[in-house]
Protein backbone atom coordinates (compact mmCIF):
# COMPACT_ATOMS: atom_id res chain seq x y z
CA UNK A 1 0.00 0.00 0.00
CA UNK A 2 1.30 3.42 -0.69
CA UNK A 3 1.04 7.14 -0.55
CA UNK A 4 1.81 7.20 -4.27
CA UNK A 5 -1.22 5.05 -5.04
CA UNK A 6 -3.46 7.29 -2.91
CA UNK A 7 -2.12 10.33 -4.76
CA UNK A 8 -2.72 8.59 -8.09
CA UNK A 9 -6.33 7.96 -6.99
CA UNK A 10 -6.78 11.67 -6.19
CA UNK A 11 -5.22 12.68 -9.52
CA UNK A 12 -7.49 10.28 -11.40
CA UNK A 13 -10.52 11.77 -9.66
CA UNK A 14 -9.25 15.24 -10.55
CA UNK A 15 -8.84 14.36 -14.23
CA UNK A 16 -11.93 12.18 -14.76
CA UNK A 17 -15.33 13.62 -13.78
CA UNK A 18 -17.08 10.26 -14.26
CA UNK A 19 -14.56 8.57 -11.94
CA UNK A 20 -15.10 11.26 -9.30
CA UNK A 21 -18.88 10.90 -9.61
CA UNK A 22 -18.61 7.13 -9.02
CA UNK A 23 -16.67 7.67 -5.78
CA UNK A 24 -17.87 10.99 -4.38
CA UNK A 25 -20.78 9.71 -2.27
CA UNK A 26 -19.17 6.48 -1.08
CA UNK A 27 -18.15 6.02 2.53
CA UNK A 28 -14.54 5.17 3.34
CA UNK A 29 -15.05 1.39 3.40
CA UNK A 30 -16.78 1.45 0.03
CA UNK A 31 -14.14 3.76 -1.43
CA UNK A 32 -11.30 1.48 -0.30
CA UNK A 33 -13.04 -1.65 -1.62
CA UNK A 34 -13.86 -0.21 -5.05
CA UNK A 35 -10.50 1.55 -5.42
CA UNK A 36 -8.73 -1.77 -4.89
CA UNK A 37 -10.93 -3.29 -7.62
CA UNK A 38 -9.94 -0.37 -9.87
CA UNK A 39 -6.25 -1.19 -9.38
CA UNK A 40 -5.27 1.18 -6.57
CA UNK A 41 -3.43 -0.15 -3.54
CA UNK A 42 -3.69 2.15 -0.53
CA UNK A 43 -5.00 2.00 3.01
CA UNK A 44 -7.24 4.38 4.91
CA UNK A 45 -4.08 5.68 6.60
CA UNK A 46 -2.43 6.37 3.21
CA UNK A 47 -5.50 8.24 1.99
CA UNK A 48 -5.75 10.33 5.17
CA UNK A 49 -2.00 11.07 5.13
CA UNK A 50 -2.07 12.35 1.54
CA UNK A 51 -5.24 14.37 2.22
CA UNK A 52 -3.60 15.92 5.27
CA UNK A 53 -0.48 16.85 3.34
CA UNK A 54 -2.59 18.44 0.60
CA UNK A 55 -4.59 20.43 3.15
CA UNK A 56 -1.45 21.56 4.99
CA UNK A 57 0.12 22.63 1.70
CA UNK A 58 -2.94 24.71 0.83
CA UNK A 59 -3.11 26.37 4.23
CA UNK A 60 0.59 27.07 4.71
CA UNK A 61 1.89 27.52 1.15
CA UNK A 62 -0.98 28.52 -1.12
CA UNK A 63 -3.18 30.56 1.26
CA UNK A 64 -0.40 31.45 3.73
CA UNK A 65 -2.84 31.15 6.61
CA UNK A 66 -2.03 30.02 10.14
CA UNK A 67 -2.57 26.29 10.62
CA UNK A 68 -5.49 26.63 13.01
CA UNK A 69 -9.27 26.91 13.02
CA UNK A 70 -9.16 30.32 11.29
CA UNK A 71 -7.67 28.99 8.04
CA UNK A 72 -9.85 29.83 5.03
CA UNK A 73 -9.64 26.26 3.78
CA UNK A 74 -11.88 24.85 6.49
CA UNK A 75 -14.84 27.00 5.40
CA UNK A 76 -14.58 25.53 1.89
CA UNK A 77 -15.45 22.05 3.14
CA UNK A 78 -18.71 22.97 4.89
CA UNK A 79 -21.74 21.26 3.35
CA UNK A 80 -19.73 19.28 0.80
CA UNK A 81 -18.84 15.67 0.17
CA UNK A 82 -15.33 15.20 1.54
CA UNK A 83 -13.87 13.71 -1.64
CA UNK A 84 -15.19 16.55 -3.84
CA UNK A 85 -13.72 19.12 -1.47
CA UNK A 86 -10.35 17.32 -1.48
CA UNK A 87 -10.26 17.12 -5.27
CA UNK A 88 -10.78 20.89 -5.43
CA UNK A 89 -7.62 21.20 -3.32
CA UNK A 90 -5.74 18.74 -5.56
CA UNK A 91 -6.61 21.03 -8.51
CA UNK A 92 -4.78 23.89 -6.79
CA UNK A 93 -1.48 21.98 -7.11
CA UNK A 94 0.65 21.21 -10.13
CA UNK A 95 1.58 17.58 -10.73
CA UNK A 96 5.11 18.39 -9.52
CA UNK A 97 3.85 19.93 -6.29
CA UNK A 98 1.67 16.89 -5.64
CA UNK A 99 4.55 14.49 -6.30
CA UNK A 100 6.73 16.45 -3.85
CA UNK A 101 4.10 16.00 -1.13
CA UNK A 102 4.53 12.21 -1.19
CA UNK A 103 8.22 12.02 -2.05
CA UNK A 104 10.39 10.36 0.61
CA UNK A 105 11.73 12.98 2.96
CA UNK A 106 15.50 13.28 3.29
CA UNK A 107 16.64 11.62 6.48
CA UNK A 108 13.34 9.81 6.97
CA UNK A 109 13.37 6.12 7.82
CA UNK A 110 12.62 3.89 4.85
Amino acid sequence: MSLQSALKFFATARDDAAFLARYEQRNLSQLLFHAKNDGFDFSAWDLAEVAGRIEASIILTKDRDPFDGRARLWRQMWGRWHLGYLIDQVRRHSDGELAALVAPREGAAA
